[in-house]
């Protein structure tokens, strides 16, 4: 049978019905020419036997054209070894879809090389349930493009494990999405995923994840991103402040400190009050000028 496939032309091949392909051997599969194979229709190919496509070599996998890839069967995707699949051309994984992705391993999964895994598009990784986007490697995820993580949805990164999310470089998330994580997710971010924040990142930050943030991850702070944050979101900020180092303390302007509120400066440490400059006043200092400046009440002690 071998013999007779290798004769025939990719035109007869393609002439072929989804019956006689159904009944081709394994070794007349093997005997595919590139040529005969990229003539296949998806309808043909989705015929063969699923255990069949195991026996495609490197070659014949990539001439398998990007309407077949993108119409493969579930059962025909989950039977292809680990090998074959880190065979896919970046445009045969680019046409791959969500159904198609979903159904592959981890092990398969991971087996896709680093150009393969950004040949995804924004596309295919949002239609990506949180089961399959857990089943990437560290290094696979923290190497997706900024165009592939604003790809995913805010829910996907809220609902994803921390493993995932602290594989992602944060500077690549958008505005939206970075203002849309949940206090649990920006709690779960490393000490490295704060202090790589930019300085536009910080200011977005609501008082609410400022808040969430250990004191090392808020230590991990540098000057300028310390200098970044609003008199609004110190203003927000009472227990909060207390995670604050001594020196971000004392380089904050003169603007930010007259943002803070008493509670917040009663949540900070001793050293952290001595380093703010006397000359620089807080918000709760114009509260006690105030006081000070208004005359005595009738029958009030002078």
């Amino acid at each position: 049978m071998s013999i007779i496939i290798s004769a025939l032309s990719p035109r007869q091949i393609a002439g072929l019905s989804t019956t006689a392909i159904a009944s081709l051997s394994t070794t007349s599969v093997g005997a595919l020419s590139t040529s005969q194979v990229a003539a296949l229709a998806a309808t043909q190919v989705n015929a063969l036997v699923s255990t069949d496509l195991q026996y495609l070599v490197t070659t014949q996998i990539q001439a398998l054209s990007p309407s077949v890839i993108s119409h493969l069967l579930t059962l025909q995707i989950q039977n292809f070894l680990d090998t074959q699949i880190a065979e896919l051309t970046a445009t045969q994984v680019g046409v791959l879809t969500a159904t198609e992705l979903g159904a592959l391993s981890s092990t398969e999964l991971q087996a896709f090389t680093t150009t393969q895994a950004n040949a995804l598009t924004s596309t295919q990784l949002r239609g990506l349930t949180t089961t399959v986007l857990g089943n990437f490697t560290t290094t696979q995820i923290g190497a997706l493009s900024t165009a592939q993580v604003q790809g995913l949805t805010t829910t996907q990164l809220n609902a994803v494990s921390a493993t995932v999310l602290d594989a992602i470089d944060v500077t690549k998330l958008s505005t939206t999405q970075l203002k849309g994580l949940t206090t649990t997710s920006i709690g779960q971010l490393t000490e490295t995923q704060v202090g790589a924040l930019t300085s536009a990142e910080v200011a977005l930050l609501s008082t609410n994840q400022i808040g969430v943030l250990t004191s090392t991850e808020v230590q991990a702070f540098t000057t300028t991103q310390a200098n970044a944050l609003t008199a609004t979101q110190l203003g927000g900020l009472t227990t909060a402040l207390g995670n604050f180092s001594t020196a971000q303390i004392g380089a904050l302007s003169t603007t930010q400190l007259q943002g803070l509120t008493t509670s917040g400066l009663n949540a900070l440490s001793a050293g952290a009050l001595d380093a703010i400059d006397a000359g620089r006043p807080t918000a709760a200092d114009d509260e006690r000028d105030l006081d000070r400046s208004m005359p005595p009440q009738r029958g009030a002690p002078v």
